[in-house]
């Protein structure tokens, strides 16, 4: 008798939690269409509309577009496919081999695209790389002329003739001027639309700390000037040490080191931006997540007004596994050159996207290889709302 009733209990117990899980999506919806409904449908109004039903105004013929907000699986995407490379330990120790040199504590700047490698010669793989006037923090310059530089949480190396401590009158390799690039847009009749975000670069205070400085633009766009990236990192970001969380719970490290410094996700600078607007009695705003959208969906938002917090990777370097840590007894593995940035506008007739780079400054990138890159880091995303 008691094998006939366990036998009974084990086929009942699955179809109780998939009820349960009914209960639990229908009321998420049920929340999601009273804030976004309210809010950013209502401020695009007839945009949405005309999108919807495949009018002149939408991104083609395709009809069905949603707005949503779907939670990021951090399971590793099966038809994602990773560029190997060597497995690099969370604390880094100098090899013994390593030439000598002196120790410095510097900003440098690229001079021109440079490979970084995890060696101090071409002999070894490359880490990464550079784009004119990107900056980096170096911590060394060795006797054979390379230099031993901060990069993704570890060290890594540049030959030194690509670097220079001389900082450039416009830190990036594509600027925009905002107002020139929509003029002498029109005047070429391209279909542009920008908005007016003032790009903040995350360094040198927050040399691992893209994350919080996209949502101090954010804020300062909405007219919160005095939001500061360092006083945010410090009292709302949840951090956590690597292996102790996931970075879709809390920034793994800390984002004012590049050593041993990993990143997050979406959920966190959720948190983190509502925990500052809670501690502001800002009831007004809230963050909100949009991951899973499509580009377009995303694009949506921006037409609307509403800047993008979008996570994609450096340079749109492709992304690679990094470190692994086992959490709660399950492997999770880094994603190198993980990034986030602020889409602020787009260029539809040459195909390009127009984003607010903490690293670059106001820079437009290929809008399918941000795509492709934006897919890579777990089509992560998140937006200040209207909370009524």
């Amino acid at each position: 008798m008691k094998k006939v009733l366990l036998s009974i209990l084990l086929i009942l117990t699955p179809i109780a939690l998939y009820g349960c899980g009914l209960a639990i999506f229908d009321t998420a919806t049920e929340r999601f269409d009273s804030y976004i409904g309210d809010s950013i449908v209502e401020k695009i109004g007839d945009t949405i509309d005309t999108v919807v039903s495949g009018g002149e105004e939408g991104y083609g013929d395709e009809a069905g577009v949603s707005i949503k907000i779907l939670t990021p699986t951090p399971t590793p995407d099966p038809n994602f496919k990773a560029t190997p490379t060597p497995f690099m330990i969370a604390t880094p120790t100098p090899m013994s081999d390593e030439p000598p040199g002196r120790k410095v504590d510097e900003w440098v700047y690229a001079t021109e695209p440079a490979n970084v490698r995890y060696g101090w010669s071409t002999e070894y793989l490359i880490a990464g790389s550079l784009t004119e006037n990107d900056c980096v923090h170096r911590i060394g310059i060795l006797s054979n002329g390379w230099s031993k530089i901060s990069y993704n949480g570890n060290y890594a190396y540049v030959y030194g003739d690509y670097l220079t401590t001389e900082r450039p009158a416009r830190v990036g390799t594509i600027h925009l001027d905002v107002m020139e690039y929509t003029l002498q847009a029109a005047k070429s009749g391209e279909d542009v639309y920008v908005l007016n975000v003032k790009n903040l670069m995350q360094k040198p205070e927050l040399i691992n700390g893209p994350e919080v400085t996209c949502l101090t633009m954010v804020l300062r766009y909405l007219g919160y000037d005095r939001a500061d990236k360092v006083s945010i990192a410090e009292s709302f970001l949840r951090t956590a040490e690597p292996g102790e969380a996931t970075p879709f719970e809390c920034f793994i490290g800390n984002p004012k080191t590049g050593i041993n410094s990993y990143g997050c996700y979406a959920p966190v600078i959720v948190n983190c931006a509502n925990a500052w607007f809670k501690d502001r009695n800002l009831t007004q705003k809230k963050c909100v997540e949009v991951s899973g959208s499509s580009l377009e969906e995303l694009l949506l938002y921006v037409k609307s007004g509403v800047p993008v917090m979008c996570w994609t990777t450096v340079s749109l370097t492709p992304t690679s596994y990094g470190d692994s840590w086992v959490i709660d007894g399950k492997t999770y593995t880094w994603r190198n050159n993980e990034h986030c940035v602020v889409i602020s506008g787009y260029n539809k007739t040459k195909g390009t996207i127009i984003v607010c780079d903490p690293m670059k400054g106001l820079v437009e990138y290929d809008m399918e290889m941000f795509d492709e890159r934006y897919k890579e880091q777990y089509s992560n995303a998140c937006i200040v709302i209207n909370s009524n």
